[in-house]
């Protein structure tokens, strides 16, 4: 009887660890549900030459959160239009550094998405034409598969 029970409460316990340890896939909006930005240790720094650096464009860089609030598995996603900035965004999602929200108790890993927009006016609820301009701009960086709206986007770097 013990030869039956002790492989089944191993597998129930291994079962139960991976589970535990499963990456939550979440759209940029619920972000601040689980983590918080504390810092980022990269700076913005770019390049001095190269193809579209004045041109109005957008990033989308997924990552994931650990347990500690360090990021990893940092992918640059989208770069609109293509360019010499997708490595300046993806430097600074590097090093950004979360501490868990009050919620987050168990330090819960996610997997997210920033859309980083550069050479874009800062958002102004004033200036219809601004708004118009910077919603043009950064449709193109959207990603899809983390969540069905993702109209809403976190802007990290103005």
């Amino acid at each position: 009887m013990n030869k039956i029970i002790l492989p089944c409460v191993c597998c129930l316990i291994l079962a139960t660890a991976i589970a535990a340890e499963k990456v939550q896939v979440i759209p940029p909006q619920r972000v601040a549900n689980y983590w918080l930005l504390v810092s980022s240790s990269a700076q913005a720094r770019a390049p001095n030459s190269g193809r579209n650096l004045s041109t109005p464009s957008c990033a989308a860089v997924a990552y994931t959160i650990e347990k500690n609030g360090n990021t990893s598995n940092v992918k640059l996603e989208k770069l609109a239009p293509p360019g010499d900035l997708g490595n300046v965004a993806v430097r600074v999602v590097a090093g950004m550094h979360f501490a868990p929200a009050p919620q987050n108790l168990g330090k819960d890993r996610v997997s997210t998405y920033v859309v980083m927009p550069f050479n874009v006016p800062a958002a102004d609820p004033n200036k219809p034409d601004v708004q118009a301009l910077r919603a043009r701009v950064l449709a193109p960086c959207n990603l899809k598969g983390f969540d069905k709206n993702t109209d809403n986007v976190v802007n990290i770097v103005q």
